[in-house]
């Protein structure tokens, strides 16, 4: 038998030094001081990363001004007065009606008219992004008792897929989100475990971004050190090509050429991070008359969260269901959930519940602006490669129906979607909506989500 040749132990790859040069590696990519405008990390030859980000709003909708008057089943989408500010984006969307929220009133086997707990703004916000139902529970309110939802929502599901990727699997904003519990959560880990959103901007702020307070001398210097674990990796690796097979050859020479172009990236990295931003003086997060300024500081701590790489999933909720909230900045001094009480004869009232859920199509373009002005290293935009998600516990507020809630898809999820388009469905569960936006989000082998008996697979017509 050919004795084994000895290894020099100046040149040994071992297993462990070659995970403990990537540990170090890992580091430096999730740091949030490498992570620039263009999401700093990734490989330029690389498809960029989708992300997905959920939004809420409340109270329904006004149905004849929210969805396109036509009749067919699929035209192209001519946006109404409520989405009327996202005429920049309306190649970028999709407009769904007939899309019901069935799991909120359907037991296991799909059949309508099961008892279920909660009464009707409760259950909106546990199904919303569930398929499922709300748990029997001591929470109060209109309708309740009821406790937090049976089941994970789907930004924790796709969480849990591609959350090992960044800093945060995912991160749950809103803006004075109050009132009973089941009210105020939408993303749900698992049965009875609710994601509860963070709805002061300064608590974001210090989870976002602790101990990232480097000067530039720091930086250099930290930049230097992250480099040397790349030149670690690189001359060991180059030095074992010349002793190993011509097909683990091809192997390493992939590995190499993953990291010149990590090496390139930390170059413009000196020059391009992820700058911490500067927020205001501190206002009181929950005061009524401080909605918009917490919106927008909101909004951006999202943004940059998925801009500088620190997750690809979010949520925001733009207050609880049932929302109380007033918007004396659009003219409109009533509280919406009573406002959203009006029948459909009152013109007058009709007209501010129009300017609040324009107000809120105001807000998706601002997310959407963002997402389109932020470049992935591919060239592409943020807003190519995100699936954005906005939904509402009820489809209208003066019947409290969970028929036609007002979905809107926005962005490219990669080039999946089919967009520009108003597409209508014959009584669909959004459980279907659900399996949906994993197809979307690259997950093939999803078939079904939420109540099974209640699902009967992804949305037809939406892919492209």
């Amino acid at each position: 038998m050919t004795p084994k040749r000895p290894i020099d132990s100046r040149t040994e790859l071992s297993r462990r030094r070659l995970l403990t040069g990537i540990s170090a590696l890992g580091v430096a990519l999730t740091s949030p001081i490498w992570r620039s405008a263009t999401v700093f990390g990734q490989d330029a030859k690389q498809k960029a990363a989708r992300r997905f980000i959920g939004v809420f709003s409340a109270n329904g909708t006004v149905q004849k001004d929210f969805f396109p008057q036509v009749k067919a089943a699929d035209s192209a989408l001519t946006l109404g007065r409520i989405l009327a500010p996202l005429k920049d984006y309306q190649s970028k969307l999709l407009v769904l009606k007939g899309v019901h929220m069935n799991s909120t009133i359907e037991n296991e086997l799909g059949v309508a008219g099961a008892a279920k707990p909660g009464g009707p703004h409760m259950k909106g916000p546990g199904a919303m992004l569930t398929g499922g139902s709300l748990l029997e529970g001591s929470f109060t309110g209109s309708g309740g008792p009821a406790g937090w939802a049976d089941r994970i929502s789907v930004d924790q599901f796709i969480a849990g897929r591609i959350g090992t990727q960044t800093r945060f699997p995912s991160l749950e904003f809103g803006v004075r989100v109050e009132g009973q519990e089941p009210l105020k959560v939408i993303s749900y880990r698992g049965p009875n475990q609710p994601n509860l959103p963070v709805t002061n901007p300064w608590q974001m702020y210090g989870r976002l971004f602790e101990n990232v307070d480097l000067s530039a001398t720091e930086l250099q210097n930290a930049l230097r050190e992250r480099q040397s674990v790349l030149d670690f990796l690189k001359d060991d690796i180059g030095r074992l090509q010349a002793r190993v097979s011509s097909e683990d050859k091809a192997r390493l020479d992939a590995h190499l050429s993953g990291l010149r172009s990590i090496e390139q990236g930390l170059s413009a990295a000196a020059s391009a991070v992820c700058q911490t931003p500067t927020l205001p003086a501190k206002i009181d997060a929950g005061a009524m008359e401080s909605f918009p300024t917490i919106s927008k500081l909101q909004m951006d701590l999202m943004l940059l969260a998925h801009s500088c790489g620190f997750t690809n999933v979010s949520t925001f909720m733009f207050a609880n269901a049932d929302s109380w909230q007033y918007f004396p900045w659009i003219g409109v001094n009533e509280e919406h959930h009573e406002l959203s009480h009006a029948g459909d004869d009152d013109s007058e009232t009709l007209e501010k519940l129009v300017k609040i859920n324009a107000w809120h199509a105001e807000q998706l373009k601002y997310m959407l602006d963002s997402l389109a002005t932020s470049k992935e290293p591919d060239g592409s935009s943020l807003l190519d490669n995100t699936l954005l998600l906005w939904g509402n516990e009820l489809g209208a507020g003066n019947t409290h129906t969970y028929k036609d809630i007002p979905w809107l898809l926005a962005g490219g999820a990669g080039g999946y979607l089919k967009l520009g388009r108003f597409l209508q469905y014959k009584d669909q569960p959004h459980n279907n909506l659900l399996v949906s936006v994993c197809n979307a989000m690259g997950f093939d082998d999803v078939s079904t989500f939420g109540i099974p008996g209640v699902c009967t697979g992804p949305l037809s017509g939406l892919a492209a």
